[in-house]
């Protein structure tokens, strides 16, 4: 497992070695995202991000995932949505040193509206 450190949060993505780099393989990390604006409550329960990548070398470690997301929780910079898709795609894309794609569908209290926001990593 390798530990890659993020620029954005006191947290880290890890990733754990592809057993069979040779097959073909599309991965597809559903996360549930958790509330990260304590004052507004946004996003709102439902709200997911699928994380998309072809496997090579290297997958997101699944647990280390999760710590990473909930450390965005009240963080007084990465606060739209917009920039918080953008940076998961960067982190994720350089800890995997390949092309992501991040996909949020985010729904909102306060505002009677969703988005759809997808931002592509390519190194």
């Amino acid at each position: 497992m390798q530990s890659h450190p993020s620029q954005f949060v006191d947290g880290e993505l890890k990733t754990i070695d592809n057993a069979l780099p040779e097959i073909e393989t599309e991965v597809e990390h559903v996360v549930y995202l958790p509330t990260l604006c304590l004052k507004s409550q946004n996003p709102k329960a439902g709200s997911l991000l699928r994380i998309r990548y072809t496997a090579a070398a290297k997958l997101l470690e699944l647990f280390a995932l999760d710590r990473y997301i909930q450390a965005y929780i009240g963080h007084p910079t990465v606060r739209d949505m917009e920039y918080f898709v953008q940076v998961i795609a960067l982190e994720c894309g350089r800890a995997l040193g390949q092309p992501v794609t991040v996909l949020a569908e985010i729904e909102f209290n306060q505002v009677a509206q969703g988005q759809r926001i997808e931002a592509t990593y390519r190194p």
